[in-house]
Formats: C-alpha cells, structure tokens, sequence
C-alpha cells in the first residue's frame, strides 16, 4: 500500500474500496473497548468539527468515554505547557502527570549518548512513565512532547489508550508539519514537488 501516494483518493471520494474488505471483515476489527472508542471518535469529529481546539475535542471524547481518570507524560522541556494542560483537564478529570526525566538517572547509566560528550546527562525514562500511570489506572494517556523513540517506548508500555497533543520538534517549535508547509525546508528535504520554487 502506498495511499500517501495515490493520486485519486476515490476511497473517500466515490467510496471505492482498493483492499476489497467487506463491511463484516472491518466490523472484525472493532468491538468491545475499540468500538466505543470508534464511536466516541466520531462523535467528537461530527459534533465539533471545526469548533474545538484539540485540547477540548481531547477533553469531549473522554467525556462521551466516561472517563475518570487522565494520564499526562511530557517532556521537561514541555513542563509549562504541561501545567496548563493539567490544570484544564482538572477541570473534568482526575490527573495524574509524569515529567520524562522521573529517576533522575544519568543516561551513562544505560550507555545513553549525551547530547553534549562529556557531559553528565539526566536520561528520559519512557517505560517508567508508562508504569507510573499503569500503576494510577489511568483510562486515557495524552502525551506532551515526547522526543522521537521516547513517544513510541511510551505507548507501546501504556495499559491505557495514548493520544498525543504536542509533537517534539524544537526547530520548528513543536509543530513538525512546519518542514512539509515551507517550500524552504521541503527544498532542503528533497521533497519540493517538480516546478516550484
């Protein structure tokens, strides 16, 4: 499959179905816990749809969920915003945060590279985030800038369904999609389409 690469996008606008996998074949897919959270997903979409910021339609689809509990697992560099975040989902929700340098310990440690040699360096500990929201019963996890690898190591050790509000991306302050959107960094990129400049 290369979707990203298809020039017609007829699944969405003729609805035609390239896999050829019948409606029970995708009913298979989702049920209990999934289809809920399918249903709640499209509930969010269809009723704010264009309305909410991600932070509020977050907040609606654990409402219509009827979650109890949030986890919240960000990065230090992130730890204000991460504040504020918290403080809205207080709002609805009770909260449990967990920053990305939790142990505080060096990431020599582990044989971790430094970002600068020589240095000592506090390593970023994912899976321990993880555990301390398993250990909370978290229902929802968000994350908050979580380094590449770090974001991966984080959901894939999380008992609870992992949605991400902020991307790590220092150059382009939090938004990657900054490199696709400048003609200036798809040119560096190698990806500017044929005839622009």
């Amino acid at each position: 499959m290369k979707c990203a690469q298809c020039g017609h996008k007829n699944c969405y606008k003729i609805g035609q179905n390239c896999l050829g996998w019948s409606v029970e074949d995708v009913k298979e897919q989702y049920h209990g816990r999934d289809l809920e959270m399918m249903q709640a997903a499209a509930c969010t979409e269809g009723r704010y749809y264009l309305k909410l910021t991600r932070l509020e339609e977050s907040v609606e689809f654990a409402k219509l969920l009827g979650t109890k509990k949030i986890g919240l697992a960000f990065c230090i560099g992130l730890a204000e915003e991460a504040k504020l975040i918290e403080a809205y989902f207080a709002k609805f929700f009770e909260v449990h945060s967990v920053c990305c340098k939790v142990c505080a310990i060096e990431k020599n440690k582990l044989d971790l590279e430094p970002i600068k040699a020589g240095t000592k360096e506090v390593m970023c500990n994912p899976k321990v985030q993880a555990a301390v929201l398993n250990k909370e019963a978290t229902e929802l996890n968000f994350t908050v800038g979580l380094c590449v690898g770090h974001d991966m190591l984080f959901t894939s050790a999380s008992a609870a369904p992992v949605s991400c509000l902020a991307a790590k991306d220092r150059v382009m302050a939090h938004n990657p999609l900054g490199a696709i959107y400048s003609r200036y960094w798809r040119r560096k990129l190698g990806i500017l389409p044929e005839g622009q400049v």
